[in-house]
C-alpha cells in the first residue's frame, strides 16, 4: 500500500516587481545627477554699479560694568538711540546685533533692544556661543 504524500509547495520569488523598482531607482539616480552639474556653461558678464556692497553689520556690545559699546566706539546708553541712528539710515537690511556680557544687568539689555528699535532697526540678532556637548 502506498502512503499519499502531500507536495510541497515551492517558493517562489516574483522577479518583475523587483526589476521595476531597480529600474525606477536607476533612472532616478542617472537624472538627479545630471542636475547637478549644468550642461550649459556660461560666463556671465559683470555689472559696473547695479548692486551696493553690503554694509558693515551693526554691532551693539554690553559688559558686565554696564559699558555700552557700538561698533567697538564706547557710547552712553542714553546716546545709544542717537548713535545707532545714523547707522541703521545708511544700513541695508536694518539689522542690530546685541552682544551681552552674561553678568550684566537685564535691564540694560532691554533698554538698549528699546533704543535699537526706537532708530529704527527692523530685526535685533542677540550674539550668543553654543555650550560645548
Amino acid at each position: 500500500m502506498e502512503i499519499p504524500r502531500r507536495r510541497r509547495s515551492r517558493v517562489n520569488i516574483e522577479m518583475s516587481p523587483l526589476i521595476d523598482c531597480i529600474f525606477q531607482l536607476l533612472i532616478f539616480f542617472m537624472l538627479s545627477s545630471t542636475f547637478l552639474t549644468p550642461s550649459i556653461r556660461l560666463t556671465l558678464p559683470q555689472a559696473g554699479g547695479a548692486s551696493r556692497p553690503e554694509s558693515d553689520p551693526i554691532m551693539v556690545t554690553l559688559d558686565a560694568e554696564s559699558n555700552v559699546f557700538v561698533n567697538k566706539d564706547p557710547t552712553s546708553l542714553a546716546q545709544l538711540a542717537n548713535a545707532l541712528k545714523p547707522l541703521i539710515d545708511v544700513s541695508e537690511k536694518k539689522v542690530v546685533t546685541i552682544r551681552g556680557d552674561e553678568k550684566m544687568p537685564y535691564e540694560l539689555f532691554v533698554r538698549a533692544l528699546d533704543a535699537a528699535k526706537s532708530s529704527g532697526a527692523i530685526h535685533v540678532n542677540i550674539a550668543h556661543e553654543s555650550k560645548s556637548p
